[in-house]
């Protein structure tokens, strides 16, 4: 009898149902990541609700869940009681969890660690300002206009869609001068429509800049959420959200995940851009969890960039998004004309075309002066940030702490992390005691241009030392690297691009995708028409897409690349790092294509680690990924050291 009693259906039939709450506990440890039930006490039956924040005991320690559902249930054993009712609201909605869940899945990551990047710390004084506050009549938001987007094809279609509250997904290569009136039409055919709009953009600047764009060109009320917004007002955007309490919220990575009722459009600015993507687990970027959201809850996708991104572009090619591009024509009328130097015109300005900065750059830079302020887009900032030894070529690094060595504005070397002054250094390869220049950076770039253009104004901006964000449309020479180029009152009259190799050159498959971006970013700042010279030599292919301004035919290259060599996007890749022998284990269990295993630096000698790298189509992603799951829950219940998972390495992809 005692074994059919712990079967379902046969407890005793006096047993009474009871109201159990199945909360989900925030621990990061995979073989606790499920919800689970706690008996509900009578004092606290009318608090307990899903999607608020209560205090559980679990193996004899006080923790913080969530409550995921409340049913009634005749548990066959006592069940541990809820404690306490953190918060007075609901800070979860049944979509945002469907969609933590699936971005967990995808990515090794516990609903936890998933959760703690989608909720913002709670605020009990903001909480319970909200909740007094009456529900506000918000400002109906003027009907979209079609007619900054002509010229794109599929765009009258796709305002009527989200205006309809329909499910349109677009990547959109975006041009500089009609960007801005573009995403404001955007954003009205949703808002017109009484639903809500999420704008994702890779940087607090701008973000800044588009929620005064759009409350601007809107006169509608615009959320803002950046790195310099409070918890509390985190927090507080976060009810109001939910609450429907505010339509429009624009701000960075983490504003994603922002619960809008009747959400109806997302618009992610720049998704290719490193800022976009968590750096700690489960490290999904702002793209992801946009499209995550799009299929689960239903709203409006719109990927827009200067350029391209693979990832994107992967989009288009399996027909879940459609590509926005303007016409060849309309391409050079509103775009700069671009030239890429290669050796033969290195030759024929002679000896000094070898020069980093050639007579061609400088005849560049003195002929936009004329009409205007002038951008160089140099590859690194400081002085003399990389120097190596003179005799055999090695990047010099420091004798302490292995840390870069660089030379400063008073031609000292030092060390950029420990600032041991490197006097006395000598090689550890050669014995060789010269260092030579490697990479400049853009303070010496400026004292370079300076002093060949005595009379010009030459100012110097890096993501240490922003000038500003918009400068005047005076003459004035402007050295910057990329994403710290300053907006010029209308556009810049030239553009000069150095270090081009810096980037491209580099062996990861990101390089030529993020060189790209950069390039195209700072593009988008040149008057149409205006001269932009890449000062240096380039592969066929980046110099034909540059010349000819279509960064979707470079994009469709590298992916077409990638599905030939079985790279991410094209197909899954997960990386498993750990001790060998049990990397070696998990990787056996996924039961998929290995494809090798490496060993990576390790302080303790006894217990090497190691890299394994497997790969599988898109279409069994799913089975690995339980495989590899189920062996992670193995490992966390029997408390054995843990390995960290991440699939498709935006380090290598």
């Amino acid at each position: 009898m005692d074994e059919q009693i712990a079967l379902e259906g046969f407890a005793p039939a006096s047993a009474e149902a009871a109201p159990v709450a199945a909360v989900l506990v925030d621990i990061d440890l995979p073989h606790l990541d499920r919800p689970l039930d706690y008996s509900v006490p009578d004092a606290l039956a009318g608090e307990v609700e899903p999607g608020r924040i209560v205090r559980v005991s679990l193996a004899g320690k006080r923790r913080f869940g969530w409550v995921v559902e409340v049913k009634s249930a005749s548990p066959l054993t006592a069940l541990a009681p809820i404690e306490r009712v953190v918060s007075r609201a609901p800070v979860l909605t049944p979509g945002l969890i469907d969609v933590a869940r699936r971005i967990a899945q995808r990515n090794l990551a516990t609903l936890s660690q998933t959760l703690s990047l989608a909720i913002p710390v709670r605020h009990a004084t903001t909480e319970k300002d909200v909740l007094a506050s009456p529900l506000p009549a918000l400002a109906a938001c003027r009907a979209p206009d079609a007619a900054p987007w002509q010229g794109v094809a599929a765009a009258p279609a796709l305002l009527e869609r989200i205006g309809a509250g329909r499910v349109p997904r677009a990547v959109w290569t975006a041009l500089g001068p009609k960007r801005d009136a573009r995403i404001v039409e955007l954003v009205a055919a949703a808002a017109h429509a009484g639903r809500g709009v999420l704008l994702i953009a890779p940087t607090s600047a701008q973000a800044r800049a588009m929620a005064e764009l759009l409350t601007r060109s809107l006169g509608a009320e615009v959320r803002l959420i950046d790195s310099e917004s409070t918890p509390a007002h985190r927090y507080r955007v976060h009810l109001e959200a939910m609450k429907g309490f505010t339509r429009i919220v624009v701000g960075t990575r983490s504003a994603v995940w922002t619960p809008l009722a009747n959400l109806g459009l997302i618009l992610v600015w720049d998704d290719g851009d490193d800022r976009l993507r968590e750096q700690r687990a489960p490290r999904c970027d702002a793209l992801d969890v946009a499209v995550a959201r799009s299929h689960i809850e239903g709203c409006a996708l719109v990927a827009a960039a200067y350029s391209r991104s693979v990832k994107a572009q992967r989009l288009v090619e399996t027909g879940w998004a459609v590509s926005l591009v303007e016409g060849v024509e309309a391409r050079r009328g509103l775009s700069p004309i671009v030239r890429v130097a290669d050796e033969v015109d290195a030759e024929a300005q002679g000896p000094a075309g070898a020069m980093r900065i050639s007579p061609w750059a400088l005849r560049t830079i003195r002929e936009g002066l004329a009409s205007g302020p002038v951008l160089v887009q140099v590859g690194a900032s400081g002085y003399v940030p990389v120097v190596s030894c003179d005799r055999c070529r090695a990047i010099a690094h420091c004798l302490y702490c292995s840390g870069p060595v660089s030379k400063t504005s008073d031609s000292h070397f030092a060390c950029a992390w420990c600032s041991r002054p490197m006097a006395d250094w000598r090689c550890p390869k050669c014995s060789g005691t010269r260092l030579r220049h490697t990479r400049v950076g853009s303070e010496r770039t400026a004292e370079e241009i300076a002093r060949a253009m005595p009379t010009a104004s030459v100012l110097a901006s890096s993501s240490t030392h922003a000038i500003t964000r918009r400068i005047p449309a005076d003459p004035q020479v402007v050295i910057a690297t990329a994403g710290a180029e300053p907006e010029a009152s209308g556009g810049y009259a030239a553009l000069v691009i150095l270090d081009a190799r810096a980037i491209a050159g580099r062996a990861e498959l990101w390089a030529p995708e993020e060189a790209m971006r950069r390039w195209f970013n700072a593009l988008a700042l040149v008057r149409p028409g205006a001269p932009a010279l890449v000062a240096s030599s380039l592969e066929t292919a980046m110099a034909q897409a540059l010349i000819r301004f279509d960064p979707v035919d470079y994009a469709q290259r590298l992916l077409d690349e990638r599905t030939a060599l079985g790279y991410f996007p094209a197909k899954t890749l997960i990386a498993i790092d750990g001790p060998g022998p049990d990397v070696a284990a998990v990787a056996q269990a996924a039961q998929s294509e290995v494809i090798g295993t490496i060993p990576i630096g390790s302080d303790d000698e006894r217990a090497p680690r190691a890299r394994a790298l497997v790969r599988c189509d898109h279409a069994d992603s799913a089975k690995v990924f339980a495989n590899i799951w189920a062996v992670m829950q193995h490992r966390s219940s029997k408390r054995l050291p843990p390995l960290r998972l991440t699939v498709n390495p935006p380090e290598l992809f």
